[in-house]
Parts: C-alpha cells; structure tokens; sequence
C-alpha cells in the first residue's frame, strides 16, 4: 500500500516509525507552518472484538496529553479520523530516547542523572496534579534534545481520574518498570509512576534494572524481593544516601514511598548533595559530554532469530525482519527477546499465540543444533486435543508440565506477566489438574473465568 502524501490538512514529510497497528509520520501543518508527528491507527487492523478499547484507548491518550501543557511534556495538538486512520498530532521533538542511550551503554554522571530524573519528575508533578498518572515510564518514553530538555512521550495508557476506560484488575504497562500494585492489578495513583522513575534512576546509575530475569521472575521479583544496593553495581562513586533514598522509591508499599514527585526530586537532590528542586531551567544538562562504552552484540543462533521473524511476520507482516535485528542487539536472554517483540503485536491474544509458536520454533532450532533432525516435541499439544471430555471430569487427572505450559500462555492475556507466577504456585499447591484449573482461575472475574476456563477445555468447571 502506498504511504499517504496528506492526513487531514497535514502534508506528509516522512516516516518516523512503523508498527503492528499503524504509522507515526513526520509532517507538516501548512496554516501556520510548523513540523509536527502524527501517530496514526488503521482502523482495518484493529480487532473487530477489541476495537472499541483500543480506539478508545488512543482517544485516551490525546485527551490524557491534550490536557498537559508543560515543558517537559510532548504537545498534542488535536485528534481525529478519517476513513482509514484515527490519528493524533503531536509536537515534533528533534532528540534522542533515553532507551538508545542506555542500550549504547552511555556513561553518565551523577549530576546529569540527578537532572534527567529531575526533569523527568517536574512533568509527572504536572500530570499527577491535573489528575493523570502514566503508567508507562520507561527510557522508551523519555525523549532527550540536544538542548539538554527532557520530553516524556506516550500517553496510550494513561489513566485520567474521571476516566472509566482502565478497570481494577487489568494488567498494563511494561513488565521491568512495572510497580507491585500494577503487576498485581491493583488500583493505581502517582506513586505507580514513582516507582517506574526509580527503576530507570537505578539503571542509569548501574547498567543493570533492577529487577531481571524472565517476565514471569520480573514481576515475582517486583512484588516480593528487594534489589542490589546500587553502589554494589555502579561504577559511579556517589553518596551512601543516594542507596538509601533508591531503596525507599522501590518500596513495595506505595505509603512507604515518596508521596509525590516533588518531594521525590527534593530527596533525591539533597541526596546528591545539591538544593531543592526549582524550575525546570535548572536542571538541564550537557549531553555532549555523555560518554559511551563499547559493548559487544549478543549473539544468537540464525535459526532462532529466522524462526522470531517469521512467527512476528504472521502478525505484523514484513517489518518483522528489522524488529527482530534491533530486539536481538538489545538481549542474549529468549525470554527477554519474546517480552520485546510482543510488545509490537497489538493484542493480548495475537501476543499469547506468538509466544506460543516460538516455544515450539525455539525448541524446533534447538533439535537442529543439537541432533540434525528436526523433531517436533511431542509435548506441545493444542489444549482442545489435551485430553477428552470423560478424561477432563475423573478425579485426581494427573497434572502435564505441557498443560501447564499452555494454561500460563492463555492465563497471561488476562493477567499479563504476572500469570506465570499464579500459575506455578497453583502447580505445586494442586493435587490433580482439576485442583490446579480451581486455582489458577479463581484470580479472574466471572466473565473472563468463563472464557479462560472455556479455552483451556474445562467450559464446565
């Protein structure tokens, strides 16, 4: 399909970007002539059954960011639609994200990371004082210029106070900067967000986040461990107070936390030394002086990195290929790999079936490698041919490792990351798989318990 040379009264420059559900472009407002970036939505890729949440989760976002005139936050101008698009147009930010920074092993001081974080908490006092808490800071979102100025980006998920879009129970975000309450479905405030800010402080000042491993083991570890002092990682020499006041911001308990960004930024300024926070002019900073480390690129076997891009083509077509290459140059960890390239596929359901083909693609690579053969395991069943119905109903049904692994997989559309850890407490506390089925779906409500217990072959449990 050829790009569009005009979205509304806006003339295409370029594309900034592409993803599984649409385009963002560069482009141009000719009455009175500045460049800005459309994010856009083809209507024709939405899921019939999901449409209504997903377009109304990016009108979301325009009346989330439309509502926050600040400095440090990207400007949206106006939403709209057409016949093929919903779109939003936003301020154009000529920067770099902090992401690419982190990812290029950039070397930053204390002073300069005291005045990202700085910044990035004058916008969330902003926000969460006009009644919107993000629910997504991570350094993908956090746009830095040339200047020195900090631009946070992405209001998708945001959730406004007088809003009913987001309901207690659902599970949004990214897992490794998730805070407990919002692993575990619980109704979130502003400190949701201050926790997700000390976990990109942590890996600025370390290298490392804070919480790693698997997404399953990220959200165990969000909810129930506590991380390395940063002064064990870093290679940066900085007060003993900045560990303390890194512990407190990753409490569990959000009462025990900073109780708003403003006071988080003053504690962590006088941790470092300096004074309380005052405007925004304060605390830019000289990016020209950041210094970079080399780093090797992670090495994958070519089977596998085939096998991720044509389960990823299946559902956002050819751009596969260049996803798969960056993904690849950011982890060496499968898992990790399967987390970032999930995050391109547009829904829940789309994300489970692909994680479900590169668990058998993966072990297909393995089998190559390892006999020659390819051998297709013999214990990745589809769930409807698991067992029959007489099978289902007798007591005491032993308890497959494959049911498991494919209950955990259709489990995670409803809970998202933290359905691996429900469900392997609810396998070493079950008896029988019948015991088991209890457990795991007595975390869901009556209408998602309906049809989660209707995918997984027990409609009458």
């Amino acid at each position: 399909m050829a790009e569009r040379d005009k979205i509304g009264k806006y003339d295409i420059v370029g594309v900034l970007g592409k993803g599984a559900m649409g385009v963002v472009y560069k482009a141009f407002d000719p009455a009175i002539e500045r460049v800005v970036a459309i994010k856009t939505v083809r209507k024709e890729v939405v899921d019939p059954d999901l449409a209504e949440q997903l377009m109304s989760r990016f009108k979301n976002e325009a009346k989330a960011a439309g509502r926050l005139l600040h400095p440090n936050i990207v400007g949206v101008y106006e939403y709209g639609e057409d016949d093929v698009n919903a779109f939003i147009v936003m301020e154009f930010v000529e920067g770099t994200g902090l992401r690419e920074y982190l990812n290029r092993k950039a070397s930053f001081d204390l002073p300069q990371i005291v005045a990202i974080i700085s910044q990035l908490l004058l916008a969330l006092e902003f926000a969460h004082e006009r009644g919107v808490v993000h629910r997504d800071i991570k350094p993908a979102n956090i746009i830095l210029t040339a200047q020195g100025k900090l631009k946070v980006a992405d209001f998708g998920i945001a959730r406004i106070d007088t809003s009913n879009l987001t309901t207690i129970g659902s599970v949004m975000g990214t897992p490794s900067y998730m805070s407990p309450e919002q692993c575990q479905g619980h109704p979130l405030d502003g400190r949701s967000d201050l926790f997700s800010t000390a976990v990109v402080l942590y890996e600025m000042l370390t290298g490392e986040k804070p919480f790693g491993g698997s997404v399953e083991s990220i959200a165990y570890k969000i909810c129930h461990e506590q991380p390395r002092p940063p002064s064990e990682l870093s290679r940066l020499r900085f007060p003993a107070a900045i560990d303390e006041f890194v512990l407190q911001a990753l409490n569990k308990d959000p009462v025990a936390r900073f109780q708003s960004a403003r006071a988080m930024a003053n504690a962590l300024r006088g941790a470092a030394g300096d004074e309380p926070m005052g405007s925004s002019d304060e605390t830019e900073l000289n990016l020209s002086a950041v210094n970079y480390a080399l780093q090797s690129t992670p090495v994958w076997e070519d089977a596998v990195l085939a096998a991720a891009e044509r389960q990823l083509a299946r559902f956002i077509g050819p751009v596969a290929r260049v996803v798969v290459k960056k993904a690849a140059a950011q982890t060496s960890d499968l898992a990790q790999l399967v987390a970032l390239l999930s995050d391109h596929i547009p829904t829940q359901i789309e994300r489970s079936k692909f994680a479900d083909g590169m668990q058998v693609a993966s072990s297909t690579a393995t089998n190559l490698r390892v006999q020659g053969t390819v051998e297709t395991p013999t214990r990745e069943r589809s769930l409807s041919q698991s067992r029959t119905t007489a099978t289902r109903t007798m007591l005491g049904t032993p308890l497959e490792p494959a049911f498991v692994d494919q209950t955990t997989l259709k489990l995670a559309v409803y809970l998202g990351p933290i359905a691996r850890v429900v469900v392997r407490k609810a396998s070493q506390n079950a008896h029988n798989e019948q015991e088991f089925v209890a457990r795991v779906a007595s975390h869901l409500g009556t209408s998602e318990r309906s049809d989660f217990l209707r995918e997984i072959g027990y409609p009458d449990a």
